[in-house]
């Protein structure tokens, strides 16, 4: 005799009863292995498990890298469309929907601060934007950190 025996065929809870677990509590490496994300930030995004290292934007490398806090530098700076450039999409409504997406201005972040105790200049480009894609805005906030750090 089984313990429990289904009356009804089928899932019977409707779907407002319904439990999600909430996104981001745990990372799938390529390998297979389940880590939970904070044992992965803790492993500076290394997966101690298979020693794969994660793909981090430029928010997470900065939290690696700098000391406690840092300033970002020419936050504000964003691409114009000069060439008016249309591929699938208008290049103006593709940065707009990547600015949305990402909360980036650009596909790169600058941002000065202190490293172990010694003052650094940071370019870092950010893949979530656009692929990384290079506009006018990445090199000059690259020159601009580089006339910062001089």
């Amino acid at each position: 005799m089984a313990w429990f025996k289904r009356e009804n065929k089928g899932i019977q809870t409707p779907t407002e009863e319904k439990k999600d677990i909430p996104r981001g509590l745990w990372y799938k490496s390529p390998t297979g292995k389940i880590v939970d994300t904070e044992e992965l930030q803790a492993n500076y995004y290394v997966s101690p498990e298979d020693d794969y290292h994660v793909r981090i934007g430029s928010r997470e490398y900065f939290s690696i890298i700098f000391d406690n806090k840092f300033k970002e530098l020419d936050k504000n700076l964003i691409s114009k469309d000069p060439l008016r450039f249309v591929d699938n999409k208008k290049y103006t409504d593709r940065l707009k929907s990547a600015m949305e997406k990402t909360d980036l201005n650009d596909a790169i972040r600058t941002a000065v601060g202190k490293s172990m105790g010694k003052n650094i200049v940071i370019a870092c480009m950010d893949f979530s934007f656009i692929g990384g894609s290079m506009g006018s805005v990445v090199g000059e906030k690259i020159a601009r950190a580089i006339d910062y750090s001089m």
